[in-house]
């Protein structure tokens, strides 16, 4: 603002009256960033009398020149080096750049990378063939950084339908293992689905086998798979407002479940659900037939999603949390599936 002024020729004085300051301030101001003023003429110059720098300010341009931001230390995933090579194959294998990061942390000797390096790294890469591959490895596969979606806004409940704001406080702070988030994935042109089902607290993941996405078929199934748990883990769950969960209460009697209604449009009630079926996308991708899929299947794709650690679970997998104790080795799991190496910082 000041520059621009003093390139309209104002006198000092003048100056201090359009900013509404005093005219020493002004003066004390010009002298720390080597501006000058210069004192007005009859007749306007055709341009404004600039330095070398583009700016009238030199002292405050160098300084500013001096302050620019550098890093302290190199980046340690850099493309061809041992941590971008270790990352790109745990990606491939099926892991979110977060797990991979969580891996890389528990191994000896490892340099220490997060998310946030991991995402930086990939989508700094140049236009060609190899980043398209690459990023083809993220969850959704984005080109480019997507910002966060804003609210909608909220409409009514289904009848007879329990709101999410009546759900006591251990289901809301996720107290105990027996609350489930529920939900529908769908398959090209809405023409098949797949039951989703994720616990609150243990974030473990059942998938449901589905003909069709009727309300009565869907009772059916979902309290076919619940049944095969404990009556003490299925105590409530989750669900938005669609229409096939109409008949709730059918489920809620044969299962013992209740089930509570979030508002519609409104996905953040239901985050958990929402985060889970957009890393089974990439299982289950978008646009496939999803009826081609049985039960037995299914499970398969649900252990393998389970069997990966959790960075809100201190890096244990959600199957060994909600499992009995003993039931599930990690370890085991995991060397069928990665071979670790070991990284030189």
């Amino acid at each position: 603002m000041l520059q621009v002024i003093l390139d309209h020729r104002c006198s000092l004085r003048a100056i201090a009256r359009k900013l509404r300051r005093s005219a020493s301030n002004i003066s004390r101001e010009l002298a720390r960033s080597g501006g000058a003023v210069t004192k007005p003429s009859a007749a306007p110059s055709p341009g404004p009398a600039r330095t070398v720098c583009g700016n009238r300010f030199t002292k405050a341009h160098q300084r500013s020149q001096r302050l620019v931001p550098k890093a302290r230390v190199a980046c340690n995933m850099v493309h061809g080096n041992a941590p971008w090579t270790q990352v790109i194959e745990t990606l491939r294998r099926g892991f979110l750049p977060q797990k991979a990061s969580g891996i890389l942390q528990r191994m000896p000797d490892a340099a220490h990378i997060s998310r946030e390096i991991i995402y930086a790294a990939l989508y700094v890469m140049p236009r060609g063939e190899l980043r398209r591959q690459i990023l083809e490895l993220l969850p959704r596969c984005h080109k480019s950084p997507r910002p966060r979606s804003t609210a909608a806004d909220r409409c009514g409940l289904m009848p007879r339908a329990t709101s999410i704001e009546a759900r006591p406080t251990d289901i809301n702070e996720r107290l105990v293992p027996s609350h489930w988030e529920g939900d529908l994935i769908n398959g090209t042109r809405n023409q098949s689905q797949i039951g989703a089902l994720v616990a609150r607290k243990t974030l473990l993941t059942v998938l449901v086998a589905l003909g069709n996405a009727t309300a009565e078929l869907i009772a059916q199934r979902f309290g076919f798979v619940l049944n095969r748990l404990y009556s003490a883990m299925r105590l409530s769950m989750t669900y938005d407002n669609g229409r096939e969960m109409a008949h709730h209460q059918a489920l809620s009697q044969s299962t013992g479940i209740k089930v509570y209604f979030a508002y519609p449009y409104s996905p953040w009630e239901r985050g958990i659900n929402g985060n889970t079926k957009g890393v089974l996308r990439r299982t289950l991708t978008k646009g496939t037939d999803l009826s081609v899929h049985n039960q037995a299947d299914l499970d398969a794709i649900a252990l393998h999603h389970n069997a990966k650690p959790r960075k809100s679970m201190g890096w244990k997998s959600p199957a060994k949390l909600f499992l009995p104790p003993g039931s599930f080795d990690f370890q085991a799991y995991r060397a069928n599936i990665i071979k670790p190496v070991v990284l030189v910082a």
